[in-house]
């Protein structure tokens, strides 16, 4: 079987981040912002907390203050939280994240992704790892962005980091709602608009609430189809995108103990190719044509989400119990048109006169059904103990189908994979805080799963070979744990170290078979890998208000780590033979310098190093990790002023920092290692308010910088390379309107 031929794609501490939320259309001074932000809470620790007492770090968004200046999926979210990094590959519902110096590797999730109680991350390599819910157009409160390893509280995937999408609870008291419209145009591209609606209502007074919501988006497509050897355009902007979604949460309150919830959600997205555009050559950060356009022949990509979540919460007397049960099903589907690619070669098999294939269609199919529940008590607010003990149990069936046809169907087979693989998982969990004085306190807990993984598959056709496996059952246990003390000299200043780890679930592995002497050359097993992680952190601010500010060191060690290995001239799955150390700072700055003026900084430093030579990867001693930069930054201001009678004005906006990278191991085999240059990107809103009104102009990339995100170049032979990259998206410039009731 050719493997190519099937997709899979010392000093610690962390960062307490905590963002301000510089809404558009806030009308507030900063000084009552300021006043609101010392008491944020987050739910980071599973406990609702301030955000300042939180030993971790955390950052919290409100989803307002970017959407309305333009900035519509959570990429634009982490462009702003120094230390995260996302690689969207220019398709819109996909992507993966890294944080912390832990990049992505294998299919597997380094990052995890909860919606409110529900994981949405898959634990298995086989399911599309690159699927993402973005979820920023929903009816999202804030997003909780909690950097460093979280595995003691939410399991496997969570290695880096995760983040949260907490839901706004459904009106008990009084209707609310809101509808808005945007309308932008892309630079040298097409236009695009989004449409999105919430309605609240209390359906019952306090006791019954139901919230619709809903939005269809219209990505702006900026890439154009030209022919390969003539650069004529056959089509523009065909990275274009329909993104929709729509939700269902029904609160039901009968007494104040106890509160019945129930969540559905529905998001799909639909595109013919992604952004990525066909690069010049190596040396290069041209397109080979014109300015952003690509050669390969557009298809057909789906991406879609279907979750239904259920929580019952009681409140005892001295603790709350909650219960929550999720299913998730998880698709991703491509059809490639490969007829230019191979039509010629499939001829040639058949020994049939050239050009009688007129159609080589490649179909893939990949995802997941994820059921999971979740059974947790955790004790009341007390400043002398408190604890949180739960039961977790997970069980998920992937898919993974592969079907390539042919018009005129050949005499053979060319290609059919099926791969379905299964995983179990129940884990018990807990912690416990003691407080020795109202001031000091420290905070341990542990983690124990048990986990269970198929997987099976059979191929046929002349690119992949008949074949066929039935695996043996993996079983694995994983122990996680946490240690953080948290300490307040004064109500001003809060300090804090914790020491972490995370992992990922032990996995079966595709069989490499030696076409002469039948032996597998790949590991039957990849075990688990586990991260550990330490940190120390300062949380503080001015007595007379004028700044606050987060620091942070860390350090982690990641062993053993699952990646993808070259090796007998294919990718398979393995361990890394040794492993990568990281460590590095963060910095978050807020500035008030007058009531109506607003500043957040943030920096981050992040080296992540191989700790010895890796052949597989292509890697070398003590050389950084690729795809991620060292150096990330940004800064955000918000401007408040009055316009004329009850009109507020509105000036803020924002430039994200991205510092250089390499884009592959240095001795790959397979990618030539290419430096991509550090970005600057600047982002502008002016609005005005009026009532419950709100207009606002806005501009995306101002400057219309021409920057690479990221970029691939394989190496198809000696001195010959197929070179992609995907751009930041080019300047885009629209205006929304916003009504609130």
């Amino acid at each position: 079987m050719k493997a190519g031929i099937l997709k899979y794609s010392i000093l610690g501490a962390a960062v307490s981040a905590a963002s301000l939320s510089l809404s558009a259309m806030a009308q507030s001074s900063a000084t009552s912002e300021e006043a609101a932000l010392e008491e944020v809470l987050v739910t980071a620790s599973r406990r609702e907390q301030k955000l300042q007492d939180v030993p971790a770090a955390v950052v919290a968004v409100s989803p307002d203050s970017f959407k309305f200046q333009g900035l519509q999926q959570v990429s634009d979210i982490f462009a702003y939280t120094p230390g995260v990094t996302f690689d969207d590959s220019g398709s819109i519902g996909r992507g993966t994240v890294a944080a912390r110096g832990v990049p992505q590797t294998l299919a597997i999730p380094v990052f995890g992704v909860y919606l409110d109680d529900t994981p949405l991350s898959t634990n298995t390599n086989f399911a599309g790892g690159g699927t993402f819910l973005d979820g920023l157009l929903m009816d999202v409160e804030r997003i909780e962005v909690i950097k460093g390893p979280q595995g003691t509280l939410y399991g496997a995937t969570s290695v880096g980091g995760m983040m949260r999408y907490i839901s706004k609870d459904p009106a008990l008291e009084e209707v609310r709602g809101n509808v808005s419209v945007d309308a932008n145009t892309i630079e040298n591209g097409d236009a695009g608009n989004t449409l999105s609606g919430t309605l609240s209502v209390p359906i019952i007074k306090d006791t019954l609430g139901v919230t619709l919501s809903g939005f269809r988006q219209d990505r702006a497509g900026y890439v154009d189809y030209v022919n390969a050897a003539t650069g004529e355009v056959i089509d523009e902007d065909v990275d274009q995108a329909d993104n929709e979604g729509a939700s269902l949460d029904v609160l039901y309150r009968p007494t104040d103990r106890l509160d019945l919830r129930f969540k559905y959600v529905k998001q799909e997205a639909n595109y013919v190719i992604g952004s990525t555009v066909q690069l010049a050559g190596i040396d290069s950060d041209k397109a080979m044509w014109g300015d952003f356009t690509t050669i390969s022949q557009p298809g057909t990509e789906q991406v879609e989400y279907e979750i239904i979540s259920g929580t019952v919460e009681y409140a005892f007397d001295s603790a709350t119990l909650t219960f929550n049960t999720s299913n998730v099903e998880m698709s991703y589907a491509q059809q490639s048109d490969l007829t230019a690619a191979i039509g010629g070669l499939l001829d040639q098999v058949a020994g049939q006169p050239p050009g009688t294939t007129t159609s080589v269609l490649a179909d893939l199919e990949q995802g997941s059904d994820k059921s999971v529940q979740e059974l947790r008590l955790t004790s009341s607010p007390s400043d002398k103990l408190e604890w949180i003990v739960g039961l977790y149990y997970t069980e998920e069936e992937t898919f993974n189908n592969q079907l390539v046809s042919v018009t005129p169907e050949p005499p053979f087979e060319v290609l059919r994979a099926n791969l379905p693989s299964d995983y179990e998982e129940f884990a018990g969990f807990g912690d416990i805080t003691y407080y020795f004085t109202p001031d000091f306190d420290v905070t341990a807990g542990v983690r124990v799963s048990s986990s269970e993984v198929t997987l099976q598959f059979n191929t046929a056709g002349i690119l992949a070979g008949d074949s066929e496996f039935n695996g043996d059952v993996i079983e694995d246990t994983v122990d996680t744990y946490l240690l953080a003390a948290s300490y307040r000299p004064s109500d001003t200043l809060s300090l804090y170290g914790r020491i972490a780890s995370g992992y990922r679930p032990a996995m079966t592995n595709l069989p490499l078979l030696d076409p002469i002497t039948g032996e597998n050359l790949a590991d039957p097993l990849i075990a688990a890998d586990e991260v550990w992680s330490y940190e120390l952190g300062a949380k503080g601010r001015s007595t007379d208000g004028l700044f606050q500010y987060d620091l942070a060191v860390w350090m982690l060690d990641w062993d053993n780590f699952q990646t993808t290995i070259f090796a007998n001239g294919v990718n398979t799955g393995a361990n890394a033979e040794d492993g990568l150390s990281a460590y590095g700072l963060e910095g978050e700055l807020s500035l008030n310098p007058t009531d109506n003026l607003t500043f957040l900084a943030n920096i981050a430093y992040a080296d992540s190093t191989l700790n010895s030579d890796e052949p597989g990867l292509g890697g070398v001693s003590g050389e950084q990790v690729p795809n991620l930069p060292e150096w990330t930054a940004s800064l955000r201001w918000n401007y408040n002023f009055p316009l004329f009678s009850s009109w507020q004005g509105v000036f803020s906006g924002g430039v994200r920092y991205t510092g250089e990278f390499e884009s592959a191991y240095s001795e790959s085999t397979t990618n030539e290692a290419v430096t991509v240059d550090s970005r600057a990107l600047t982002d502008v809103n002016l609005s005005a308010n009026y009532e419950n009104y709100t207009l606002g102009l806005y501009a995306t990339n101002l400057f219309d910088e021409r920057a690479l995100n990221s970029r691939t170049d394989q190496i198809a032979g000696p001195g010959l390379y197929n070179s992609t990259g995907v751009f930041e998206r080019p300047r885009t410039i629209g205006v929304n309107l916003r009504y609130d009731f």
